[in-house]
């Protein structure tokens, strides 16, 4: 395609008719483009028949480039087809282009009192706009711009001397779709040239914008953008959703349609500082708020946009807040997420990382949790999920040696769940920024390194995450395997394997409980006496929820069903009382306790066990138990489970240890003849019944544990782990509830420690 100033595009001889003379005539042709039309006239130059006056109207309609392919197709008569093709060979459809609309804004003609016409001089006044400035239609007839457009000779005589310059034109369609006007091109250099500075238009602030007025011009910075796609297009673009940001520091969510973006699509992008005049300002009903306004900013087909070349508010826009701050409402039952919420935190400790995880949207998406601390040493916990969660992982692979790290969550949403603040992302505006060189994290960085101590700073491990290992490793390299029989000889507290068949349940009538909302608890019921709610004198007693945790009755307590199963575990050693919760029952049976009571409700009245938790009797299980300072210091036999899994694998190796303690085939010792002293064989007890009269004291097998890599530095790294986390079960569940439900008795001191199952084996 020839220069867009070009006013004439030759037609190929080979597509003309015949039978036509264009040398003779100059005929108006039709060209259609996509089901709209454009009247172009064929004229004939220099020997050449070509396209003329209407083609300019294209090339401005859709903007068309030096370098795009234009392909006629010639129909019926002086009836063509065109295709536009770009510079990369595709084509280019503009189903969304209007005919009818003017390619600028129309101006106001309000302003043209004086007209002389002297011979081939034309001399007018006229008010200039910001952006563009229109030709008075007399003078557009004049210089005959309906049969081409072209250079006009303009003098200003405001200058002295008085200035001449040749500035281009171009076409506009009328508003009411009836013939053109034209207007000047290049209006920044001619106005540069005239020496004319426009007043600029007065800047509303996004926090005084006036609901009752149109016409109003807002400066802005383009702090966040992301785009959606169409319904049945995905790689098509429908519109670009935003965060603007003013100079004061307001935030204002704001979208745009694609098809509205036309002369200012470039210019969207983060970071960009805009001035926007006539935005429409509509009412923000998305649920979840990414700013605290209750506006959205529109940016309608009359809108106008242009780039800012002046910076608008600070460049990242961020707006951190203290986490302590930051309280919980005890007035506020609501459970979901709250946004938004700016944070920035020192990483002091990152958790195992998950694969794949069930997140709120139902689907599988990689999650991350690290804690964050501040400059006053109150912490946070964050989740991250899918593309945030691989960004944190990705510069832990590719930094696995720094340790100084510090995360930036904008835009997140926050919680509190037992009394602690949960931070998360939301699903496509949140930002997270690791270690960046923005000066707000390298301030940050600085200051908080200043007020760390050596003996702190050796405690904190950054974002170098556990290694998540298989079931394997975890069962069998990292922990000791402990008899049933021997489980009272511990006074650490660790976590510990034990192997066992699940024979029956502890308890007859109970296999679930009412948890707190907040704090997971159990919750039982009181009479409190209230004022009546009818509004009439007097009191009435009302039953409520009552939670252990102080905190949480200063608001009202709600409650969800939770499964809490108390069983019974044996091995050929002993028998012991475990209690599983609701994650471990959930992964076998893939059913919650809400599910087992909608079809189950009158067993669960009546205090039995569904079927689907019958069919856990009688399997067989490794179990990763808590021994915790309650089971040491109260003497308790009753074990929280925190992990287990019926592995094949893991089940035969760990079965070996019992080779050693009860071999299958007592022939396979060399035991002495009948006249050699001999220890006689005692009955297994219950590992919890047992006293110290049942007990001989000749074989050391329960005295210590099977262990393969695993030794007391082990056993206290467990022991913080436990304790770090937050999540042992003496405080997240009801500790209480758990013992005093186990059928064993309070150990006595010098207790069960030793008890003979193997032959002596005499020299």
């Amino acid at each position: 395609m020839l220069s867009p100033s070009c006013n004439f595009y030759d037609i190929p001889q080979s597509t003309l008719p015949k039978s036509y003379d264009y040398s003779s005539n100059d005929v108006t042709s039709t060209v259609m483009i996509d089901n709209k039309t454009f009247n172009v006239s064929i004229v004939t130059y220099d020997g050449k028949v070509g396209f003329t006056v209407g083609m300019d109207v294209i090339v401005s309609l859709f903007q068309l480039e030096v370098g795009c392919l234009l392909l006629f197709t010639k129909g019926f008569g002086h009836f063509f087809y065109l295709k536009v093709f770009g510079k990369n060979g595709v084509e280019i459809n503009y189903p969304d282009v209007d005919a009818d609309e003017a390619e600028v804004p129309p101006l106001d003609a309000e302003n043209e009192p004086d007209e002389h016409i002297d011979g081939c001089v034309t001399t007018f006044v006229r008010m200039a706009g910001e952006d563009y400035f229109r030709i008075p239609d007399p003078v557009s007839r004049k210089a005959r711009l309906d049969e081409g457009l072209k250079d006009l000779n303009i003098r200003f005589l405001h200058m002295d001397p008085p200035l001449q310059i040749t500035n281009g034109t171009r076409r506009e369609k009328r508003p009411n779709g009836r013939g053109y006007r034209y207007a000047l091109t290049c209006w920044k250099k001619f106005m540069k040239a005239a020496r004319i500075k426009m007043e600029q238009a007065a800047v509303t602030l996004l926090n005084n914008v006036d609901l009752n007025v149109d016409d109003y011009t807002i400066r802005i910075r383009i702090v966040r953008l992301w785009t959606r796609p169409t319904f049945n297009n995905p790689r098509k673009i429908y519109c670009y959703d935003m965060i603007f940001m003013d100079q004061e520091g307001t935030k204002m969510q704001a979208f745009v349609l694609q098809k509205n973006t036309t002369g200012y699509e470039h210019l969207l992008k983060e970071n960009q500082c805009l001035t926007i005049r006539n935005p429409s300002m509509g009412e923000n009903r998305q649920k979840v708020k990414y700013v605290h306004t209750s506006f959205k900013i529109n940016l309608n087909p009359n809108t106008t946009v242009q780039e800012c070349n002046e910076p608008v508010g600070a460049e990242w826009g961020f707006d951190f807040s203290p986490f302590d701050s930051i309280v919980d409402d005890p007035l506020d039952d609501s459970k979901s997420f709250k946004s938004p919420i700016d944070v920035i935190g020192f990483v002091v400790k990152c958790l195992p990382s998950d694969d794949k995880s069930d997140n709120n949207n139902g689907k599988d998406e990689k999650k991350t949790t690290f804690i964050l601390e501040d400059l006053q040493h109150h912490q946070i916990y964050v989740t991250l999920w899918g593309c945030y969660a691989d960004q944190i992982l990705d510069f832990e692979k590719n930094n696995k040696d720094e340790k100084n790290v510090v995360v930036v969550v904008q835009f997140g949403k926050y919680r509190f769940w037992g009394g602690n603040m949960y931070v998360s992302n939301l699903y496509n505006v949140t930002r997270v920024l690791i270690n960046s060189e923005v000066k707000e994290i390298m301030d940050f960085k600085k200051r908080f390194i200043e007020r760390l101590s050596p003996e702190i700073s050796s405690s904190y491990s950054g974002l170098s995450s556990p290694v998540v290992k298989t079931v394997t490793e975890e069962f069998l390299s990292d922990l000791t395997f402990y008899p049933i029989g021997s489980l009272n000889s511990i006074d650490t507290t660790r976590f510990v394997v034990i192997v066992g068949t699940i024979k029956s349940f502890a308890s007859n009538n109970e296999w679930f409980y009412n948890a707190c909302t907040t704090c997971n608890k159990k919750v039982s019921t009181t009479t409190v006496v209230k004022q009546k709610q009818d509004g009439t004198d007097g009191v009435e007693e009302v039953t409520v929820l009552e939670c252990k945790t102080d905190v949480c009755n200063t608001k009202n307590v709600s409650s969800v069903p939770r499964i809490r199963l108390y069983i019974r575990v044996q091995d050929c050693t002993g028998i012991v009382s475990l209690t599983l919760f609701e994650r471990e029952v959930t992964k076998l049976l893939k059913v919650n306790a809400n599910q087992l009571l909608d079809n189950n409700i009158e067993l669960a009245n009546e205090g039995s066990f569904p079927n689907e938790l019958n069919s856990l009797l009688n399997m067989k299980f490794a179990f990763k138990i808590a021994v915790s300072s309650f089971n040491i210091t109260k003497k308790s036999d009753g074990y929280s489970v925190s992990k287990m899994t019926n592995n094949p694998v893991v089940l035969s190796e760990l079965d070996k240890h019992f080779d050693t303690i009860q071999p299958i085939d007592e022939e396979a010792f060399s035991v002495e003849p009948s006249d050699s002293n001999r220890t006689e064989d005692l009955p297994i007890k219950d590992s919890i019944s047992q006293t110290g009269d049942d007990v001989t004291r000749s074989s050391n097998v329960f005295k210590v544990g099977f262990t393969t890599s695993f030794d007391q530095k082990d056993a206290d790294l467990d022991t913080n782990s436990e304790r770090d986390l937050k999540r042992n079960l003496d405080t997240v569940y009801d500790v209480d509830a758990v013992s005093s439900q186990s059928s064993s008795k309070m150990r006595k001191d010098g207790g069960v420690d030793e008890v003979i199952l193997i032959p002596n084996k005499e020299a």
